[in-house]
């Protein structure tokens, strides 16, 4: 069976091309110092996961939510850092069961969810172990490098049920600097401190392991630097245009959406996906196969709207789009086609998309 046997939008992974990636990173950080924590978000596939892990040079995984630690932690995953505050107490249980099952590190940045994390951790009887945020510029968490970072970490060391573990710096928001010199800068900053952070704890006789950070177009700026201990990639795997553009070409696109053409004029054509199907969060989606387009941006929920004067295009034909956004594009699927050359090898489920209740 190949890609084009099968009902459309479909979201496809060219293995080939995925595994390149995922050896291309692995081999980049081989003897640097620093191991990869690729994030699970940005891919949400456990067959994925394991190519990652399998490939070498990884630490463990990085999870958004506790729905992916959990995800994770099912198919075997050991090691699982979520990249979050934790403080709604449902999710505080579950954590923590997940961390009776597998090596569980969870952000904190302030005393009370530390506390809250160490009560339950008691009552379960398990051991959590903390990253404390810093602020590298996300603007939602964190605390500034400093005097307050070296009270916490004691503070957490202190606490029963819990492991100080060392410290988070992960800055998707520079990786969308448009300017690759303001890129490189903001990495070897944040990153500089967090290092600088991680020898003040030291030097207060408390051990700081890890320092976790950076992003797919930020790391290759710090790819190295002593005391860097994690670079906290995710894209990189599947790529979209945007962050290939950011990256410049170090990583292929493997990850497109078929669509159909289901009407057409002289002008211009409709196919089968939109909004729902294909995220534009960071630019509307590429088409490969043509030139000259204008995709209409954030045009329809099902529908794509594509102008082309003069163009061939014929109503039945099948088109792939690149994404703007892969993170958020492979959240609006369920499952994935992964495909050698158009042959459709595997359907994979993509674990943890959306929101539910905690069962």
């Amino acid at each position: 069976m190949t890609i084009h046997d099968l009902p459309t939008p479909v979201l496809l992974i060219d293995w080939p091309v995925a595994q390149r990636n995922i050896q291309t990173a692995a081999k980049l950080v081989a003897g640097t110092g620093a191991k990869l924590r690729p994030h699970f978000k940005s891919h949400k596939c456990l067959p994925i996961a394991k190519a990652q892990l399998a490939a070498g040079n990884c630490s463990g995984m990085t999870a958004a939510t506790v729905a992916e630690a959990a995800a994770l932690v099912e198919g075997g995953v050991a090691d699982v850092l979520i990249a979050n505050n934790v403080v709604v107490p449902q999710k505080v249980t579950q954590l923590v069961q997940l961390a009776k099952r597998a090596t569980i590190r969870v952000a904190v940045n302030a005393l009370a969810n530390a506390q809250l994390l160490s009560a339950e951790a008691q009552r379960q009887g398990a051991t959590v172990g903390v990253l404390v945020e810093l602020s590298v510029g996300q603007l939602r968490w964190g605390l500034e490098p400093g005097p307050a970072v070296v009270t916490l970490a004691q503070q957490i060391a202190a606490l029963p049920g819990l492991r100080f573990d060392g410290l988070q710096a992960y800055h998707g928001s520079g990786g969308h600097l448009p300017d690759a010199g303001a890129r490189a800068e903001y990495s070897c900053t944040t990153m500089h401190a967090a290092v600088a952070m991680r020898q003040l704890i030291e030097a207060r006789g408390l051990p700081c392991p890890i320092v976790s950070g950076t992003g797919t177009s930020t790391f290759a700026a710090v790819l190295g630097l002593a005391g860097l201990t994690e670079l906290q990639i995710g894209t990189y795997a599947l790529m979209d245009w945007t962050f290939q553009e950011r990256t410049s070409n170090l990583f292929e696109i493997a990850l497109t959406v078929l669509a159909t053409v289901i009407n057409a004029t002289p002008d211009q054509f409709v196919l089968d996906v939109g909004m729902k199907g294909v995220s534009n969060r960071n630019g509307p989606a590429r088409l490969p196969a043509l030139t000259g387009y204008a995709v209409v941006p954030g045009y329809s929920e099902e529908h794509t709207l594509v102008r082309l004067p003069g163009h061939k295009v014929r109503v039945g034909d099948r088109l792939q789009l690149q994404p703007g956004h892969a993170n958020g594009t492979i959240n609006l699927y369920r499952q994935v086609v992964v495909h050698e050359g158009g042959e459709v090898r595997h359907i994979w489920p993509i674990s943890a998309t959306g929101y539910a209740l905690l069962g």
